[in-house]
C-alpha cells in the first residue's frame, strides 16, 4: 500500500506545475494577418454548415504550409511544413483534384511527396478508421494535420465515452508528436443552432486551442472564416474571400478588379448599377435584383456579381433585410437615397 501511495505521489510530482517550472511557450505554426495561430501539441476546431467554406479553409492551411502566403497566412518557419491530409468525406477523385488543381495552384508548384502524405479513407470501414489515423500520424511525424472529418471514426456522434476516447488519443499524439491537428466536424443542422454535432462535438470544443467557422453567404458568394475561441491570441477580424474563375480562393478586391479590368470606363459605378436595377422599388427581393444587376451589366459570373453586391452593402449603397434564411429583400441604403428621388413606391 505505501509502495502504491509513494508511485502515486512521484506521478503528481512529475504532474505538477509551479511558478519556476520550465516549460516551453507555445510554439504557433503560422501567422494570420500577423496573429500567431495553430499551435503545434494542439487540437483546433473547424466548423460550419454543410458548403460553408471548411475544405477551403483546409486547402488554405495547406498551401501555405508550403507555398507563399495566401490571403494573409503565412507559415512562420523558413521551411515547409510537413503535412497529413485525412480525408474521409470526399472521393478519392475529388481529394486528388483539390491536391493537384487548387492546394498545388495556390502554391505555384506541385505538392511535394516527401511533405504532403494525403490519405482517402472513405471506403475504410469506420471501426478501422482511427487505428489509420494514428498511424499515419506516427509515421509521418507530420506538423499539420488536416481531419476531415473526426465525425467518421465514432459510430455514434451522440455517445459521449466514444467521443472522450476519441479526443484524448488525438490530444495525446498531438502532444507527443507536437503536431497541430485541425479537426473538421459539421454544425448542426438547424440554421440558428450553430453548436459543433453531438457529443463529440462539445469534447472537441471543450479540448480545442481554437475554434474557427466557415460561412458562405447565398446571394453574395462571398466567403467567411472567423476565430470564434481561442486559448491565446485573438483574430480581431474575419477573413472574407470569394472564388475566381479558376475555382481558387481569393480576397474579394480581386474579383472587383478582375471585374474592373474587363470592364469598359465609361459603365456606372456600384451606386448606379443597383439604383437602375431597382428600377425605382423601395424592396426587390434578392434574386430578383441579382437578375436584373445580371441582364443590365451583361455579366456571366457569379462571383463578380457577389463583389458587387458585397460592396454594396459595405457602403452603404444597398441594406440586406432577412425575412428567413431562404427569403432576402434589399433596400436602398443612405448612399443610394438622394432628395429628389422617390423610392416610397
Amino acid at each position: 500500500m505505501e509502495t502504491e501511495q509513494m508511485s502515486i505521489f512521484e506521478q503528481l510530482d512529475q504532474l505538477r506545475i509551479t511558478s519556476r517550472s520550465e516549460i516551453p511557450p507555445h510554439d504557433f505554426l503560422y501567422t494570420w494577418n500577423g496573429v500567431p495561430c495553430f499551435a503545434r501539441g494542439e487540437l483546433v476546431a473547424v466548423t460550419g454548415k454543410a458548403k460553408s467554406g471548411k475544405t477551403y479553409l483546409n486547402s488554405i492551411l495547406m498551401a501555405a504550409a508550403g507555398g507563399p502566403e495566401v490571403l494573409g497566412l503565412k507559415r512562420i518557419r523558413e521551411k515547409p511544413l510537413r503535412v497529413v491530409w485525412i480525408d474521409t468525406e470526399q472521393s478519392a477523385d475529388s481529394t486528388h483534384e483539390i491536391l493537384r488543381d487548387r492546394i498545388g495552384a495556390m502554391m505555384g508548384a506541385e505538392a511535394s511527396e516527401e511533405a504532403y502524405h494525403v490519405f482517402n479513407l472513405r471506403q475504410v470501414r469506420w471501426q478501422d478508421r482511427m487505428t489509420l489515423v494514428l498511424a499515419a500520424i506516427a509515421i509521418c511525424m507530420p506538423d499539420l494535420v488536416i481531419f476531415d472529418g473526426i465525425r467518421d471514426v465514432v459510430g455514434d456522434i451522440n455517445n459521449y465515452e466514444e467521443a472522450q476516447n476519441t479526443i484524448g488519443q488525438l490530444l495525446k499524439v498531438a502532444s507527443e508528436y507536437k503536431t497541430c491537428i485541425v479537426c473538421v466536424l459539421h454544425q448542426n443542422k438547424a440554421a440558428e443552432d450553430k453548436t459543433l454535432r453531438g457529443a463529440l462535438g462539445t469534447e472537441l470544443q471543450n479540448k480545442s486551442f481554437e475554434t474557427y467557422e466557415c460561412k458562405k453567404d447565398p446571394e453574395t458568394r462571398i466567403f467567411s472564416i472567423q476565430q470564434t475561441a481561442t486559448r491565446k491570441y485573438d483574430l480581431p477580424n474575419k477573413i472574407q474571400f470569394c472564388v475566381d474563375k479558376e475555382g481558387l480562393p481569393v480576397g474579394c478586391a480581386s474579383v472587383e478588379a478582375e471585374q474592373a479590368s474587363h470592364a469598359d470606363t465609361s459603365q456606372p459605378g456600384v451606386k448606379e448599377i443597383f439604383r437602375a436595377a431597382m428600377m425605382g422599388y423601395s424592396e426587390m427581393r434578392a434574386g430578383a435584383l441579382k437578375a436584373q444587376v445580371m441582364m443590365r451589366q451583361n455579366l456571366r459570373s457569379d462571383s463578380i456579381y457577389g463583389g458587387l453586391l458585397g460592396t454594396a452593402l459595405q457602403q452603404g449603397v444597398l441594406i440586406r433585410r432577412a425575412v428567413s434564411d431562404r427569403e432576402v429583400y434589399y433596400q436602398p441604403g443612405p448612399q443610394m437615397i438622394e432628395p429628389q428621388l422617390d423610392f416610397g413606391g
